[in-house]
C-alpha cells in the first residue's frame, strides 16, 4: 500500500460535471486535488438537455465556454418544444424558443446592461462532461484517478485519509488531503459515513414524470420528417402514453423517456419499442443504443451539507425531477461556491466560520430550486387529456383545442431567469449587509441589484460582446474591487486588509454611468464565486472587521 501524503489538496470523491467543475474551480485558485471516479471516464448517455446561464457564466469563468458551445446542438437549429397527439398525428401546441445562433445575434446586439453574457445553451450533458473531462485531463493541478473507487474516509485534526482502489487491478492507495468532497450523488460513501438523510417527498405516481422512468439512447433520423419539424423537444401527449423525445446532436439522436410499470422492472426493448411506436404513430427505423432508469418526482434535500472536513454537493445534497433542467446546474452553482472556500481554507486565508456558510447559503438555493421544479412538474402533469383527443371529430378538435391552451402556458420551465441567475446570499454570515432590502425573488424573472449578497450585475465594457468586454471577463479569480463612477473612489483601506491577510484580489475601475447605476454605490468587493459581498461609497472605517467577515474570521454583527 502506497502512502500519498500531498496534504496541502482537496480529495473529490466523484467525478461527473459537479465533482469536475469543483476541481476546475480549486485549481483556478492554484489549488491542488485528487478526483476519484469508478468509470475510467464520462458516460456516454444521454442526461439532461440544458447548460443554464449561470452554469454558461462559470465557464465562461474558467475560460472552457466556447468549447461547450462547440459540441452542442447545430447552431441553426430552432430550440422549439412542441406538443403532439402522436408524431404523426396533430400538433397541440408550440412554444417557439430562438436557435442557439439566433441568442447569440441577439447579446451581439443587445444593450450594456444586458445580463444574459452567456445565454442558456441546450447541449446534452453527456457532450458538456466530455469537455469537462478533457479539461480536467489537461489541468496539471488535478491527480486524476478514474477507473478508482473510494473505499473508506477517516477525519483527523490536520485533514482526511482516503482509502481508494483501482478497479482494473485492485491495487489499493492511501490519499491524504486537508479536505474531502462527496460528488458522488444520493449513494456515495461521503455522505453515508457522514449520515446525514434527506428531507423532502417521495415520489407521486402519475401520468407522467412520477415514480420508475426509463430514458432510451435512440438513433431515429426520421423523426423530423414524421413530425413535420426540426425542433429541440418533442412531447407525446394522449390517453395511452405520454412521452418525451429530445434532440442529442440535432440530426438522428434523440433521447426517448416514458414511464416504466413498477420501481423493480428492467428495461424490456420490445415493450420500449412498442411504446416508441405508440408515440410516433407508426413504425419508423430505429436504433436503441442505451437505456438507463431513474426515479422520477422525487425532490430532496440533505438535512446537512457537510461539517469539519467532509463536504457534499451536487446530487448528495439535492434530488431534482428534470423538470426545469435544474439539478445539473444546482450542482454547477455548489461547487462554485464550495470551490473558492475550500481553496482559502487549504491557503490559509479562510476563517473559521467560512465553511459553515456554505451550507448557509446554498441549501435554501437548493430547497427553493427544488421547489421551483416541483410546480413545474405538477404543471406538466395536469395537462386536460380527454378521451377523443385522438378522434377526427368535433369533439376531437374541441379536446385538441383545450390541451393546447394549456400547454401554450407552458413557457416558464423553458425560461425561468429568476431561477438561474436569481439566488441571493443575503442572510449569509460573510454577506455584509448595508441595510437594504434585496429584491424580491422571481422565479422566472431576473432582477439585477447591486444589494449585497446576490449576484453581481453584468455590464457590457466593450462594444463587440466578445471574448474580454465582459465586466466579468476582468474579475480576478480572487476577490475583486470594483471602483466605479468617473472619479474612481479610493478603496485602499480594503486592499490593504486584503493584503495583510493573504488574501487574492484585484482592483477594476469602470468610469461608465451604466456600471454604477446598476451597483449603486461607488466600490463594490465581488467574491471569487462573482456575488456581492459589500458596498458601498467611501473605504469602511473598519476595513480589517469587513475583510474579515467576508472571508468568515468574524460573525456578522
Amino acid at each position: 500500500m502506497n502512502a500519498a501524503t500531498n496534504a496541502d489538496q482537496v480529495v473529490i470523491v466523484g467525478g461527473g460535471p459537479v465533482g469536475m467543475m469543483l476541481a476546475l474551480n480549486l485549481a483556478a485558485l492554484g489549488v491542488c486535488s485528487t478526483l476519484i471516479n469508478r468509470e475510467t471516464g464520462p458516460r456516454w448517455h444521454p442526461k439532461g438537455s440544458t447548460q443554464n446561464a449561470r452554469t454558461m457564466e462559470h465557464y465562461r469563468r474558467l475560460g472552457i465556454v466556447d468549447a461547450v458551445r462547440a459540441v452542442g446542438l447545430p447552431r441553426d437549429l430552432q430550440t422549439d418544444v412542441t406538443y403532439f397527439t402522436t408524431l404523426d398525428g396533430w400538433e397541440l401546441a408550440r412554444l417557439t424558443m430562438p436557435s442557439e445562433g439566433e441568442k447569440l445575434a441577439a447579446r451581439a446586439a443587445a444593450p450594456a446592461d444586458d445580463q444574459e453574457v452567456e445565454p442558456l445553451y441546450r447541449c446534452n450533458q453527456m457532450h458538456a462532461e466530455a469537455v469537462l473531462f478533457d479539461q480536467v485531463q489537461a489541468c496539471a493541478l488535478v491527480d486524476k484517478r478514474y477507473g478508482h473507487e473510494c473505499t473508506s474516509w477517516r477525519e483527523d485534526a490536520d485533514g482526511v485519509t482516503a482509502e481508494i482502489e483501482n478497479l482494473a487491478n485492485g491495487r489499493r492507495e492511501t490519499i491524504r488531503g486537508r479536505y474531502i468532497a462527496g460528488c458522488d450523488g444520493a449513494r456515495g460513501i461521503v455522505r453515508q459515513q457522514l449520515g446525514y438523510a434527506y428531507r423532502g417527498e417521495t415520489p407521486t405516481m402519475q401520468p407522467y414524470l412520477g415514480g420508475p422512468m426509463v430514458s432510451t439512447y435512440i438513433r431515429a433520423a426520421d423523426i423530423p420528417k414524421v413530425a413535420r419539424t426540426r425542433c429541440w423537444q418533442y412531447w407525446v401527449v394522449n390517453t395511452h402514453i405520454r412521452a418525451n423525445i429530445v434532440a442529442v446532436d440535432g440530426k438522428s439522436e434523440f433521447l426517448f423517456t416514458t414511464k416504466l410499470d413498477r420501481p423493480d422492472q428492467e428495461p424490456d426493448e420490445a415493450r420500449i419499442a412498442k411504446a416508441f411506436r405508440d408515440a410516433v404513430g407508426h413504425d419508423i427505423a430505429v436504433e436503441f443504443v442505451g437505456h438507463g432508469t431513474w426515479t422520477a418526482g422525487q425532490f430532496f434535500v440533505a438535512e446537512k451539507f457537510g461539517a469539519g472536513r467532509a463536504w457534499l454537493a451536487g446530487d448528495a445534497v439535492h434530488l431534482f425531477t428534470p423538470t426545469g433542467g435544474f439539478g445539473m446546474n444546482t450542482g454547477v452553482d455548489d461547487a462554485a461556491n464550495l470551490g473558492w472556500k475550500l481553496a482559502a481554507m487549504v491557503q490559509g486565508w479562510g476563517g473559521a466560520q467560512l465553511l459553515d456558510s456554505y451550507e448557509a447559503e446554498r441549501q435554501p438555493v437548493a430547497f427553493r430550486n427544488t421547489g421551483a421544479s416541483k410546480a413545474l412538474n405538477s404543471n406538466v402533469n395536469a395537462t386536460p387529456v380527454a378521451p377523443e383527443i385522438g378522434q377526427t371529430s368535433a369533439a376531437g378538435d374541441a379536446a385538441r383545442r383545450v390541451a393546447g391552451e394549456y400547454l401554450s402556458g407552458g413557457r416558464p420551465e423553458f425560461a425561468s431567469l429568476g431561477v438561474q441567475l436569481g439566488a441571493r446570499y443575503d442572510s449569509s454570515s460573510i454577506t455584509v449587509s448595508d441595510g437594504t432590502p434585496p429584491p424580491a425573488d422571481d422565479l422566472f424573472d431576473y432582477r439585477p441589484s447591486g444589494v449585497p449578497g446576490g449576484r453581481a450585475p453584468h455590464v457590457w465594457i466593450g462594444e463587440r460582446h466578445e471574448a474580454g468586454d465582459s465586466l466579468f471577463d476582468r474579475f480576478g479569480t480572487g476577490f475583486t474591487v470594483l471602483r466605479l463612477g468617473r472619479k474612481p473612489a479610493k478603496a485602499d483601506g480594503l486592499l490593504a486588509a486584503f493584503a495583510k491577510k493573504n488574501v487574492p484580489v484585484k482592483t477594476i475601475d469602470v468610469d461608465g454611468a451604466v456600471a454604477r447605476d446598476l451597483y449603486e454605490r461607488d466600490i463594490v468587493v465581488v467574491r471569487p464565486d462573482q456575488h456581492i459581498a459589500w458596498r458601498g461609497n467611501a473605504d469602511p472605517a473598519d476595513a480589517e472587521a469587513v475583510v474579515a467577515q467576508m472571508i468568515g474570521q468574524q460573525k456578522s454583527n
